[in-house]
């Protein structure tokens, strides 16, 4: 039986009340020994602790940890291909993907193209506690732990039958969640035999920024950031570009925006504000876009194990998720198209006055049935068996496991470019076919070219009511949908114990192999060609080579790769009860051998000296890995539209983006240094210290390299032209031209092991228990992070992004330098109450170093401010064994707002994200009631 223990020796959860027994495994080594003597950090909350604070699931719980920063959330803006509402965690900001999340100590399909995992998936309801390893451990559990590793482990001794449910509202009456949730389980043939199964449903509805008053308020950053004209924050923010009543670009009528059906008046403007931004106006921005996904989780598992004989257990396990996240995304866009001046939608007046056979024209639809919304539904299966037993004193297991994760990601109101390309050019029959119109609009393509663009219906998009026309619509947009499918297979196998004894005690040892094969389907609704139908199409389509969807398009493939693994562990004890204490050395190397990128090898060395009871110093060294993803080697080009600035030309407009992954990635290698002391005197029972110091080092991380960046534009620029980067730019004219005819007409993106990472901090945790009263327990626990240096540089030579201190907004930006999360539980015979503080400290505008100083980057915007949230649970007991429990619980009691942030680079789509850091409540004071029954 794996009994929780940490190696923080805390005794603040439940998790930490069982003494642990002296023979477990714990996360952060293979080896079977005593949890509280390792030398990786590893911190350790029970699943009770996390959803008495946080009642909607345990991952929202994590979330707000010091040692998480930039996971991802249901407050995440939507993504258009991948799961970005998904809960992603993120440890110290290094990315979904450099963390590694394992259940009961196995690896978990992916459920992002990135290859990260969504912590909805996973079942709550039989899990025991969370352990979070904050040093890399690449060489004890494999690629993708840099970072470190969230273990979610489960109760595989459960007994006895509980249930729960919830549910909450927030005080402005939206975010509506509910939960409910059971678990059963029994021993059976005379306690040989072990069975247990759960279910749990959650779900929330999300809602749109303009709900709440912090998200209806439009910001921008607008000016250049020099020192004469340095970036500010602007409200009531508008693109004037374009029009939600549709705008004419070219021809006299250039500037002008359709007033009635087929008419034109002037463009109401509002107070320029550099560029294309204005403050007020009918400039389009981000209406209706969500603050908040909706999100709904349905989680299953099931587990029998037993005793074949007196040394050998058997055991099979079956784990069913399934989740689904949808948000709107943003308002839908006509972006410039050529549209022919004969178009019978058009007032004779309008058609006399523009002159010229076409004329170029743009709109934003802001109607809420045809904004473009996201959805995700993901589905996993995890099919799981093994023995385990032991042999001349030695302990052996094997394990199969074989994982399905399969996500439909759904672009809904996606532009179906062909068919708005025909909607557009639209004729009246009578005039085409006789010269007498006779008032039936008709799509030209049907007409010219009988039998092409069969079932055409033309659209009015100059002025008329939009109400009137859904067919129309239903035949302009459509739902775009990308299917990834992982599988994951894997064989394991593993044997340690005890090698012989040394001076100091015995040398433990575990060697372990591992097989994995891994795949990657993806399937898309688009046609098998990717491309529109240009048949009696006259303007704005290339056959052959206009994307079908204007959106979002992924091409299909099916790739995979197997990996092969082999590894060692080894505990050497170097003192016992000596002059100088207890110490020990810890030990690991791991070869890997990928089929798509060939062989790596990664290694740890760590130490614990004990020079006194009560006081242990650790430290460990590492040389950690992740691997590309398949997609990251794999991914095919794929063609969508952008907004872009050209430094080249000026330009500034919407263009065709391609985005392509690159089969020559390698893996990317970091060095890890972890150094702490944990204090726990024996004379003060209830109390523990630890400190923690780490660094991680990484050179050769995988980046994308965006030719949309004016960073990579500065590179090509600086090379005249013939640069590597330049490759990422198609031009109609030579590169001296700088006119504005040489605005790119295609722009790459692609990913390179160019880029590198650093950090440095310090993590402490605080625990402390004692009686209060004669039946009362008080426990007190605080964890702290102070992350003084996080430094991104994309390429060689540009200039770093000093992101520890910096705002971020996505999953861009820096991390808070200092991030503190505190526990207050006091507990009795009839209730409990727990109180959960979190606080964050202030943050810089820029990610430059030398902001508001030359030459750096200037803001003439103060800092955003730090903030602090407060979580309230009241948990009354039914019975003197307090299994049943009702509870009040209240986050964000005093109903904290989220300072306003916008980041510079969403200036040309103001509104687009909800203005405020990731990670701060959106949603305000929120109450939640429910109960938990154990029989």
């Amino acid at each position: 039986m794996c009994q929780p223990a940490t190696a923080q020796q805390t005794a603040t959860t439940e998790a930490d009340a069982s003494a642990p027994n002296p023979d477990i495994v714990v996360t952060g080594t293979r080896i079977t020994s005593n949890g509280n003597a390792l030398p990786t950090p590893v911190t350790v909350v029970s699943r009770d602790t996390l959803l008495r604070t946080s009642p909607s699931s345990v991952s929202d719980a994590l979330k707000k940890l010091p040692a998480f920063a930039l996971s991802r959330g249901s407050a995440i803006q939507g993504d258009a291909t991948d799961n970005a509402t998904g809960n992603y965690l993120n440890l110290r900001g290094f990315g979904i993907q450099r963390n590694l999340i394992l259940l009961d100590g196995h690896r978990v399909a992916p459920t992002s193209y990135t290859g990260a995992v969504d912590a909805n998936i996973l079942p709550q309801m039989l899990m025991q506690r969370v352990d979070v390893v904050t040093g890399g451990a690449s060489a004890v559990y494999g690629s993708d732990a840099v970072s470190g590793v969230v273990n979610f482990v489960l109760d595989r001794k459960f007994e006895g039958l509980k249930v729960e449910g919830n549910s909450g509202i927030s005080s402005r009456g939206d975010a509506y969640s509910w939960r409910a949730a059971a678990a059963f389980g029994t021993d059976f043939a005379n306690d040989r035999g072990h069975f247990m199964a759960s279910y749990e449903h959650f779900q929330q509805d999300g809602f749109v920024k303009e709900a709440r008053k912090s998200g209806r308020t439009v910001y921008a950053i607008a000016g250049s950031g020099t020192q004469g004209d340095p970036f500010r924050l602007i409200s009531d923010a508008r693109n004037a570009q374009i029009s939600f009543r549709g705008s004419i670009f070219s021809s006299p009528l250039a500037g002008q925006v359709f007033t009635g059906p087929g008419v034109t008046g002037p463009f109401v403007h509002g107070t320029p504000q550099g560029g294309s931004l204005e403050s007020g106006g009918e400039g389009f921005y981000g209406k209706g876009s969500s603050g908040t996904a909706d999100v709904k989780t349905d989680q299953a598992y099931a587990r029998l194990d037993y005793e074949l004989t007196d040394g050998i257990n058997a055991f099979v396990q079956g784990v069913f998720a399934k989740s689904r996240n949808f948000n709107y995304f943003y308002p839908n866009l006509v972006l410039p198209l050529a549209v022919g001046t004969d178009n019978a939608f058009l007032a004779p007046a309008t058609q006399a006055a523009i002159g010229d056979p076409l004329f170029i024209f743009g709109r934003v639809f802001d109607d809420p049935d045809h904004r473009i919304a996201v959805q995700s539904d993901s589905k996993t299966w995890i099919a799981a068996g093994g023995l385990d037993g032991k042999i001349g004193g030695l302990n052996w297991n094997v394990y199969y496991q074989h994982g399905v994760s399969s996500t439909v990601n759904s672009f809904i109101n996606n532009t179906i470019n062909g068919n708005l390309y025909a909607a557009l050019d639209a004729v009246d029959e009578g005039s085409f076919r006789t010269g007498t119109a006779n008032g039936n609009i008709v799509c030209r393509a049907t007409l010219t070219n009988p039998g092409s663009q069969a079932g055409c219906v033309p659209l009015n998009a100059f002025g008329a009511p939009l109400s009137t026309q859904q067919a129309a619509f239903d035949y302009v947009f459509g739902t775009s949908r990308t299917r990834p499918e992982f599988t994951l297979d894997n064989i394991e196998a593993s044997l340690s114990g005890t090698a012989f004894d040394n001076w100091a005690g015995p040398v433990r040892f575990a060697i372990s192999g591992e097989y994995r094969w891994t795949s990657l389907d993806v399937t898309t609704n688009a046609p098998a060609t990717l491309t529109a139908d240009c048949t009696g199409i006259r303007f704005n389509c290339t056959p052959g080579a206009t994307p079908y969807f204007s959106n979002a398009q992924v091409t299909p493939i099916l790739v995979s790769q197997n990996v092969k693994e082999a590894a060692l562990e080894v505990e050497f004890p170097l003192l016992k009860d000596s002059g100088l204490g207890n110490a020990s050395l810890n030990g690991a190397v791991r070869y890997t051998d990928y089929s798509t990128s060939g062989g790596v090898t990664t290694w740890k060395i760590g130490g614990e000296w004990v020079p006194i009871d009560g006081l242990r110093f650790r430290g460990t060294y590492s040389r950690d890995i992740r691997a590309p993803s398949l997609y990251d080697l794999f991914q095919p080009a794929t063609v969508a539209t952008s907004g872009y600035s050209d430094a080249h030309t000026g330009f500034n407009g919407i263009i065709p983006t391609e985005t392509a992954g690159n089969s020559s990635l390698t893996p990317e290698v970091a060095r890890t240094l972890t150094a702490g002391v944990v204090f726990a005197p024996s004379s003060l029972r209830g109390l523990s210290l630890s400190i923690d110091y780490y660094r991680i080092n990484m050179s050769n991380a995988i980046s994308e390299v965006d030719g949309r960046l004016a960073t990579v534009q500065n590179l090509c620029e600086e090379a005249g032209g013939t640069g590597p980067f330049c490759s990422l730019y198609e031009r109609p004219l030579d590169f001296s031209d700088r006119s504005v005819a040489n605005a790119p007409t295609l722009v790459r993106s692609t990913k390179l092991n160019a880029a590198s990472l650093k950090t440095w901090g310090i993590d402490a945790e605080l625990n402390y228990s004692f009686q209060l009263g004669s039946d009362g327990q008080m426990s007190l626990r605080g964890l702290a992070g102070y992350q003084p240096e996080f430094t991104s540089v994309l390429l060689p030579g540009t200039d770093p992004q000093i992101l520890a201190g910096a705002a971020a907004i996505q999953q861009s930006g820096g991390v808070p330098k200092l991030r503190l999360t505190a526990f207050i539980n006091y507990t009795n015979s009839n209730f409990s109450i727990d109180v959960m503080e979190r606080w964050r400290s202030s943050l810089r505008q820029s990610t430059n170093e030398q902001e508001n100083s030359s030459p750096g980057t200037y803001y003439a915007i103060p800092r955003v401010p730090s903030v602090a949230y407060t979580d309230l649970t009241f948990t009354a007991f039914i019975g003197k064994d307090k299994d049943k429990q009702l509870f009040l619980s209240v986050q964000n009691l005093f109903d904290k707002q989220p300072p306003a942030y916008v980041i510079a680079g969403f200036s040309g789509t103001p509104g687009f994200q909800y203005p405020s850091v990731v990670g701060d409540d959106v949603i305000g004071r929120y109450f939640t009631i429910g109960g938990r029954f154990k029989f």
